[in-house]
């Protein structure tokens, strides 16, 4: 009898679980969901979200984490219709957003020498020529890590576009033998990430101005990780 009082009582059980929630609600043994309960606000913040990245495209750009050892990623997104103006154009927008610096106001640090200026991007059989100008050296600090971090930042940004798989570097027209006697200058670099640091992503939404890139407002989103090859093209 009791075998038998067991087995309807496993059986009503499974029935109950099987039906869903709403007759545990009723039960009382968890809390009916209440939609009218949910912030308007998170609701409004989720449809803004959704609107703004509405026929946007990611880009991923390497910028220096907060303590200035490591490469971190920010996601920016711009218009869908900046990708059919080509690839040229493409990579000079991810130049200038790295001259622009970090969006996000924690967590990142610039990696490009102030006053440097973006001449031109020039992609050719997967290799990116990248003339900056003569600021890009004057105004660098110098020394091996800070060195890396701004060549790499710059190497691993454009290199997430799958038409680029090295960036060779001019300053104002010109090939030199190196940057700030550290590091090669008149190699092309292939995509390294043995500075990139584990820590997750920053992504912010991105208008982008036609010309100059334009200006990120930070809106963090999740973050995204990225599997790469490592390779340092260091003087010996």
């Amino acid at each position: 009898m009791r075998k038998y009082i067991l087995l309807v009582v496993i059986i009503v059980m499974v029935g109950i679980l099987a039906s869903g929630c709403s007759i545990l609600q009723k039960l009382g043994f968890i809390e009916p969901e209440n939609d009218e309960l949910r912030p308007a606000s998170s609701v409004v913040m989720e449809e803004e979200m959704a609107r703004r990245l509405e026929n946007k495209y990611p880009i991923r750009l390497y910028f220096a984490n907060e303590d200035g050892t490591k490469l971190r990623v920010e996601i920016r997104y711009i218009d869908d219709s900046e990708t059919e103006k080509g690839i040229n154009y493409l990579a000079s927008i991810i130049v200038n957003e790295l001259i622009n610096g970090p969006a996000a106001k924690e967590g990142l640090l610039p990696t490009i020498p102030e006053g440097t200026k973006l001449n031109f991007v020039e992609v050719k059989d997967g290799v990116a020529t990248v003339d900056l100008s003569k600021e890009f050296v004057d105004n660098h600090m110098g020394g091996r890590n800070a060195e890396q971090l701004t060549l790499y930042s710059i190497v691993n940004s454009l290199t997430e576009l799958s038409e680029i798989q090295k960036v060779k570097f001019t300053i104002d027209g010109k090939s030199q033998k190196e940057y700030k006697g550290h590091f090669k200058f008149d190699v092309a670099f292939p995509r390294n990430t043995s500075m990139v640091s584990k820590e997750p992503a920053v992504s912010s939404i991105t208008d982008t101005d036609e010309s100059e890139g334009g200006d990120a407002g930070a809106e963090e989103k999740d973050s995204l990780e990225t599997d790469v090859n490592i390779k340092d093209e260091a003087l010996e």
